[in-house]
């Protein structure tokens, strides 16, 4: 087994390893570092909140007042939401929706609705639902997960999954189609909610083709079924606008976020509930005394102070026009790429972006290549992923695509 890379230190969108070497880090690590890997002021509110109250819970009738300010900014700016609830993760967060939708379900008297839909090559965490609902077999083997409680549907991805021929409408009407088909043979009835990201990132960068949640939100809509937003990844500008709902037109019942959320330098998460998911809750948590579920850091002050200044930091960028700007730059930088051969396509949306290979093995060895010249992205199958932070340059964007055009000639078919 290889051994890992060391990181030691990390300066604006570079990382240094332990021999010196510096690095980009085009994927902003692991899609969330989007204000780089020592943002100073993120340090200072950490520094400032710790004096004040470097620990608190949100339990009992308590809770930090910056906790209760910085969920206020959160539905303000949320479209659709009412109300949200903090914990420490990603994976905890899709644990967190996935108990909520079942506690919706059964306070509105029917418990038999638990089951919930996810797609094949989603990632939604690591935990055992997170897990379980993710669609890669590598995250399923050998951890004994809860998967009968899961549905599987087919995932959007146009390029590989279209019939000859069909066009993105057609293949996103099937797929509602094929999403309809499911649920009639399942029994809405066994089913509490339906997850999807609104664009897919770990399950290789799938932007939805025309009309697809429109077509999918039909077909939730006519069942009763809640849709959760899984925007771990997409919120907070990645996408374009402030969430990816926002950038696809899609109105969650739900919403997860996490990542850029602190930019990754704190962790932390939040689900957000929709009025009437909250509203539905209530009847079964008054009956109990209590909403039996929370995390001894949830809504940690530390964190909601990095998390406020992040707000702040993305409000002075005016982050959906940054984003598109930067983004244009990427789109640029693939257009050169798209006809090569070996290159089945190139998207970008804002700062999302893949280069997609008719090979795995080609992709491995852009990515090597790009090592070797600095930069570091993701490989995920036959795609390359690119979603640098958003701290970059126009020049270190251009640079990023420039060391991408150099390891595809380096090994181009």
């Amino acid at each position: 087994m290889t051994p890992p890379l060391n990181i030691e230190s990390g300066e604006g969108i570079r990382v240094r390893d332990t021999d010196g070497r510096s690095y980009i880090d085009a994927v902003s690590a692991l899609w969330c570092a989007s204000l780089g890997f020592a943002p100073a002021r993120l340090t200072r509110a950490m520094t400032d909140q710790m004096s004040t109250l470097a620990y608190y819970h949100s339990f009992m009738g308590r809770t930090p007042v910056c906790t209760e300010h910085l969920a206020a900014r959160l539905v303000a700016r949320m479209p659709g939401m009412n109300k949200v609830f903090f914990g420490t993760s990603g994976s905890d967060a899709v644990e967190t929706a996935a108990k909520i939708a079942r506690y919706y379900w059964a306070a509105k008297g029917q418990p038999d609705r638990t089951r919930i839909i996810a797609r094949d090559g989603a990632y939604h965490g690591s935990g055992q639902m997170s897990a379980a609902l993710t669609g890669l077999d590598y995250c399923h083997t050998g951890f004994a997960l809860p998967l009968s409680d899961v549905l599987r549907t087919g995932r959007p991805h146009f390029l590989r999954d279209a019939d000859p021929g069909e066009s993105e409408l057609a293949f996103s009407k099937r797929r509602a189609r094929e999403l309809d088909e499911l649920i009639r043979a399942e029994d809405s009835g066994t089913i509490a909610a339906f997850i999807g990201e609104p664009a897919m990132g770990a399950g290789g960068v799938i932007l939805p083709p025309d009309g697809y949640w429109d077509a999918v939100q039909n077909v939730l809509a006519k069942h009763g079924i809640l849709l959760i937003a899984d925007e771990i990844i997409c919120g907070f500008g990645r996408t374009g606008e402030w969430f990816g709902c926002e950038t696809f037109g899609i109105r969650p019942h739900l919403m997860t976020i996490a990542k850029q959320l602190t930019a990754s330098v704190f962790p932390m998460s939040a689900v957000a509930l929709s009025e009437e998911v909250y509203d539905g809750l209530k009847p079964l948590a008054h009956g109990v005394g209590t909403l039996g579920h929370g995390f001894t850091y949830g809504g940690h002050p530390v964190g909601t102070a990095v998390a406020l200044e992040c707000l702040k930091i993305y409000e002075e960028m005016d982050l959906p026009r940054h984003v598109a700007r930067l983004g244009a730059r990427i789109k640029d930088g693939l257009s050169g790429l798209k006809n090569e051969p070996g290159v089945l396509d190139v998207r970008c949306q804002g700062l999302l972006a893949a280069l997609e290979c008719d090979t795995e093995v080609l992709a491995q060895a852009i990515g090597q290549q790009a090592v070797a010249r600095g930069v570091f992205f993701r490989i995920i199958g036959p795609v390359v992923a690119i979603a640098p932070p958003y701290i970059c340059t126009e020049a270190e964007i251009d640079h990023i695509m420039s060391v991408l055009a150099e390891s595809f000639a380096a090994v181009s078919p």
